[in-house]
């Protein structure tokens, strides 16, 4: 029911809340007008029919209808029926009164330049009473001039300067109301952008820790299967180790996956720990690939001793990627890796060094895309070295090596 009466009041026909809120408040300020009148409250001017003081009156009251809508013409109209009412009939005191509503109202409601020409024009007013009543009522003594003076200027901002600094008072509050609301605004869309980010930045996280968990694992399966099906003659306890070393590494694979998957899931902290890779456990890798057929010689894992963890699980995860890469590129198939700290002792920032070395084939033609780890395996590993303020650097060393150089900085 209380739907129904708030739809009715909004339509058109009535002309909205606002409109209608207008109205009755028109015929109230009407109403104790007419009252006013009746009970004589108004100056009596020889030669003037006490009936033509309701038509300002009813002039101003009119342009209370205005006063949201058309609040400029409103003002408008109620300072023609004031000017006649103070000039010619009256004055009647409850036509200033509604009159200052009109100011309150275009100070609130009205555009900018309306308002700057009220308070203009509410100035000079002031300006002009103060001149005319020095000048229209002369005093024998100072003091009594003085005050009646002040008596006047008291009248004229009571019921004109008072409405018009209410006004502009309640107008700078909705100003910094609507300031507040679009600074809200502001922060919910940075805070959903701060979201999206960071739902990027996850995925891409996820995606780097994915490659490299799935890369080493698959590349050693490619590489043995490749020489399985590379076999001229069936060797059966040769297909066996080819076989157990493709099972191992596909069951790494599946349990490095799966214990990843948990902590997605579960979202603790205390399990990432659990699982989060380490440096020291590189031996482990080491032993993968060489069951694939790499010749890896790992040096220093032992001596760098406790690491961040950040950099700890860097430092494993580009071990990993050189090893990957080794085993997809190398030929003939070795890589060294070595693993030292360097900085701690001449004052220099301490630095973790991770380098790989690789023989490659030369180029037979223009190189492809992608070649010689050019890919998201090395886009991962830089992106890692960054994110923890170090840097990477991969390429051939002019030796018929790829060498592959990162240096992570160890927080004290």
């Amino acid at each position: 029911m209380r739907q129904v009466w708030a739809e009715l009041l909004d339509r058109e026909v009535l002309g909205g809340l606002s409109r209608l809120g207008s109205l009755l408040w028109a015929a109230a300020h009407l109403a104790v007008g007419l009252l006013l009148w009746a009970l004589g409250v108004y100056v009596r001017r020889d030669g003037v029919d006490p009936r033509w003081l309701l038509v300002p009156l009813a002039v101003v009251c009119a342009a209370l209808l205005l006063r949201r809508t058309r609040p400029g013409v409103g003002l408008a109209l109620g300072t023609a029926g004031l000017v006649v009412d103070l000039v010619v009939l009256g004055p009647s005191p409850w036509v200033v009164i509604t009159y200052s509503d009109l100011l309150y109202a275009a100070s609130v409601w009205g555009g900018g330049r309306l308002v700057r020409g009220v308070v203009a024009a509410v100035v000079a007013g002031g300006a002009a009473v103060l001149a005319a009543g020095g000048f229209l009522e002369p005093s024998d003594s100072f003091h009594s001039g003085l005050l009646g003076l002040l008596q006047l200027l008291g009248l004229y901002v009571l019921a004109f300067g008072t409405p018009l600094a209410s006004g502009l008072s309640v107008r700078a509050h909705r100003a910094r109301a609507e300031l507040e609301r679009q600074r809200a605004v502001q922060v919910t869309r940075m805070a959903e952008l701060d979201r999206a980010n960071a739902v990027a930045a996850e995925r891409a996280r996820m995606a780097r820790e994915l490659h490299d968990v799935v890369a080493n694992h698959l590349s050693a399966v490619a590489l043995q299967s490749t020489a399985a099906l590379a076999l001229r003659d069936f060797d059966p306890e040769q297909v066996r180790g080819v076989l157990r070393t493709v099972r191992d590494n596909s069951v790494r694979g599946l349990a490095e996956m799966r214990r990843m998957i948990e902590v997605l899931r579960a979202g603790e902290e205390a399990e990432a720990e659990r699982v989060t890779p380490r440096l020291s456990e590189a031996e482990r890798l080491a032993a993968t690939a060489r069951d694939a057929g790499l010749d890896v010689l790992l040096d220093g894992v032992a001596e760098v001793g406790a690491l961040p963890a950040q950099v700890d699980a860097a430092a494993y995860r580009i071990v990993q990627e050189c090893l990957t890469n080794a085993l997809r590129y190398a030929a003939p198939q070795r890589v060294r890796i070595t693993v030292r700290r360097t900085g701690a002792s001449d004052g220099a920032v301490e630095r973790l060094v991770v380098e790989a070395v690789n023989p490659v084939a030369e180029p037979v033609g223009p190189a492809a895309p992608g070649e010689l780890g050019a890919g998201t395996g090395l886009a991962g590993m830089r992106e890692r070295a960054v994110l923890l303020g170090g840097r990477l650097s991969a390429g051939p060393d002019g030796a018929g090596n790829w060498r592959v150089r990162a240096e992570l900085p160890v927080e004290s």
